[in-house]
C-alpha cells in the first residue's frame, strides 16, 4: 500500500510540474529569442525534410546560416549548434504545427524528466525516499531552472546528461558490471553532443568514474569497458569532421569573439596577455559562488533571472550551508562527488570569460541540490533548533518560489521582453502578414542585419502558411534609397528610431511592443 501510495502521489507531482512547467508556454516569454528562431526553422526543416535549411541531410551539427536570409559576415565563419536541441524540438514538430509553444514544449519536458532523474539519483544515493522527493521539489522550484525550461534553447540540456550519469554511477557502485559501466560510458559520450561545454565536463565525468572504479570499487578491469562505451557516440563525429574540417576552427573563434574581457583561450591561442587571461578567468569563476548572484539576484541578464530573485530560493542557500556544515568533516565519496561537480561547472563559463552566466554552468543546478538535500540526513537525531531551521528553510523555498512564478507570468515578462527581443518581431509579424493577405503587395524588403530579423520573418511567415514569401524578400541596410526602385505597392520593414525621413513612401503600421515602445515601422512605396 505504501509502494501504491508513494507512485500515486508521484504521478500527482509529475503532472501538476508538467502543467505549471508548460502553462502559457507560448506567450511566456512573450517574444522569441533570435536562437529559438534559428532552432525552430532549422528543426522544422528536420521534420518535414530531414535536412537542415542548408540541405544537409540528418546533419550531426547545425550551421544557422539560411540560404533565404540575410546572411552578415561574422568573425568566426559558420556557427555551430549541437545536435540534441533540434532533433528534440524537431520530433515535436513532426506532429504538431510551428508554434511558439510547440518549439518550446520539448525544452519544457526536459525540465520535467531532470525532476524524475534527480528523484531517482537521490533515491539511489540517499536511499530514502523523502531525500528523493526533497531533492526533486528544490529542483522544481529553482528559479533558472524553470526559466530556461521555457525557452527554446540547447542551455538546459546538459542536465539530463548529467542526472543519467549520476544514476548510472550509482548503480556502478551498487552493482559494479560491465552492463552498468557501459551504461555510464553512453550516457556521457552521448552528452556530449548536448552544449558547447559538455565537451570539457563530460570527459571529467568520465575520469570521476574511472577513479572511482579504481580506488573505490577496485574494479579497474571495468575502465576499459566503460571508455570505449564513452567513444561510441563520439565515432559520428570523426567522418563529420572529416566533411567539415573547419568546424573546430569555428568554435574555437566563435568562443573567443566579441568578449568584453579577454579569454583564457584566446590569451592562449595568441600567447599574449595570459596573466590578465588568468585574473579575468579567476573573477568569472569566483562569480558563480557570490552569494547575492547564487540566492539574492540571480545576476543581471534579463534573459536568465528576473531580477528579483537568486539563481536558488534563500532557503536553498541555508540548505546548502547547513549540509556543507555537517559533512565538511566527513566527506565520502558520495558528498566529494557532488562537490566536485558543483565546482566544476562553472569552469568552461569562466574560461570564456563570462561571469554570472548560469546558462553557461548550468550544471551547478544539480549537483547543488543534491548537496543541499544532505542538510535532511539524521534529521531526527539533531537538536531542536537545528532541526526547526532546516524545517524554516525548506518552507521559505516554496513561499519565495510562489512570488517568484507570479512575478514571472506578470512583471518580468514586460521587463525581459525588450532583453529577449528589442525588435518585438512578433507584433510587427502579425501586423505584416495581415496587409500581406489582405493588399498583396508586389515585394517586401526587412531592415538587415536586425537582431536576426530574417529568421524571426521565416518563422512567423512559415507558421503562419505563407512561406512562399521568403522567396520574395529582399534584405537591406535600412536606408530607403537602396530600395527606391520597388514597384509601387511594396512594403518595407524598417527600424523606427532611424526612420528620418520617407519621402516616395507611406507609414502603414507602428506597432506598440509589450515594453512600451515601437521599435519597427512598416511603411507602403507610393
Amino acid at each position: 500500500m505504501t509502494r501504491w501510495l508513494w507512485a500515486a502521489a508521484g504521478g500527482v507531482a509529475i503532472v501538476a510540474v508538467a502543467i505549471l512547467q508548460t502553462y502559457r508556454l507560448g506567450d511566456s516569454p512573450a517574444y522569441l529569442n533570435l536562437d529559438e528562431t534559428h532552432f525552430a526553422n532549422h528543426a522544422y526543416s528536420l521534420a518535414t525534410s530531414g535536412r537542415d535549411l542548408n540541405g544537409n541531410r540528418l546533419p550531426l551539427f547545425i550551421s544557422l546560416e539560411d540560404p533565404l536570409g540575410d546572411q552578415p559576415t561574422l568573425a568566426w565563419g559558420t556557427t555551430w549548434y549541437h545536435p540534441v536541441g533540434f532533433y528534440a524540438i524537431a520530433s515535436v514538430l513532426t506532429l504538431a504545427p510551428l508554434s511558439e509553444w510547440s518549439i518550446r514544449l520539448p525544452i519544457a519536458l526536459v525540465g520535467v524528466l531532470n525532476l524524475v532523474l534527480i528523484f531517482l539519483v537521490a533515491r539511489k544515493w540517499s536511499g530514502t525516499r523523502t531525500t528523493a522527493l526533497a531533492a526533486a521539489a528544490l529542483l522544481a522550484m529553482t528559479p533558472a531552472h524553470f526559466i530556461l525550461s521555457r525557452m527554446a534553447l540547447d542551455y538546459l540540456l546538459p542536465v539530463p546528461f548529467t542526472l543519467g550519469w549520476l544514476l548510472a554511477l550509482g548503480h556502478l557502485r551498487a552493482s559494479p558490471t560491465s552492463r552498468s559501466a557501459v551504461a555510464a560510458g553512453l550516457v556521457l559520450g552521448a552528452g556530449c553532443f548536448s552544449y558547447v561545454s559538455s565537451w570539457l565536463v563530460m570527459p571529467v565525468y568520465l575520469a570521476v568514474t574511472a577513479v572511482v572504479l579504481r580506488n573505490e570499487l577496485r574494479r579497474s578491469d571495468l575502465i576499459a569497458p566503460l571508455t570505449v562505451a564513452f567513444c561510441v557516440p563520439l565515432l559520428a563525429w570523426l567522418p563529420w569532421i572529416f566533411l567539415h574540417p573547419e568546424m573546430p576552427g569555428n568554435l574555437l573563434a566563435q568562443y573567443q569573439a566579441g568578449e568584453t574581457r579577454r579569454s583564457l583561450l584566446s590569451a592562449v591561442a595568441t600567447g599574449t596577455d595570459i596573466t590578465g587571461a588568468v585574473k579575468t578567468t579567476m573573477a568569472a569563476y569566483w562569480s558563480y559562488f557570490d552569494p547575492s548572484f547564487l540566492f539574492i539576484a540571480g545576476g543581471s541578464s534579463r534573459l536568465v533571472s528576473t531580477g528579483a530573485i537568486g539563481v536558488w530560493p534563500l532557503g536553498v542557500g541555508a540548505l546548502l550551508v547547513m549540509a556543507l556544515l555537517r559533512t565538511v568533516n566527513r566527506l565520502g565519496v558520495a558528498e566529494r562527488i557532488l562537490l566536485g561537480g558543483l565546482l566544476l561547472a562553472p569552469m568552461p563559463a569562466a574560461l570564456k570569460g563570462e561571469p554570472f552566466a548560469i546558462q553557461r554552468a548550468i550544471t551547478m543546478l544539480p549537483f547543488g541540490v543534491l548537496l543541499a538535500v544532505l542538510a535532511l540526513d539524521g534529521l531526527k537525531s539533531r537538536t531542536r533548533l537545528q532541526q526547526a531551521l532546516v524545517v524554516i528553510a525548506l518552507v521559505a523555498v516554496p513561499v519565495q518560489f510562489t512570488g517568484f512564478v507570479d512575478d514571472y507570468f506578470s512583471g518580468y515578462r514586460a521587463r525581459a521582453a525588450a532583453v529577449i527581443d528589442p525588435t518585438a518581431f512578433r507584433d510587427t509579424a502579425r501586423v505584416l502578414i495581415d496587409l500581406l493577405e489582405r493588399r498583396q503587395p508586389p515585394a517586401l524588403a526587412v531592415t538587415a542585419p536586425l537582431y536576426d530579423a530574417s529568421a524571426k520573418w521565416r518563422f512567423y511567415a512559415t507558421s503562419s502558411g505563407h512561406p512562399e514569401w521568403l522567396a520574395r524578400t529582399r534584405y537591406f541596410s535600412g536606408r530607403l534609397e537602396e530600395i527606391a526602385a520597388l514597384p509601387t505597392g511594396a512594403l518595407a520593414v524598417v527600424e523606427s528610431a532611424t526612420l528620418t525621413s520617407h519621402a516616395g513612401w507611406e507609414v502603414v503600421a507602428s506597432p506598440m511592443s509589450l515594453f512600451g515602445q515601437s521599435p519597427l515601422t512598416i511603411l507602403e512605396k507610393q
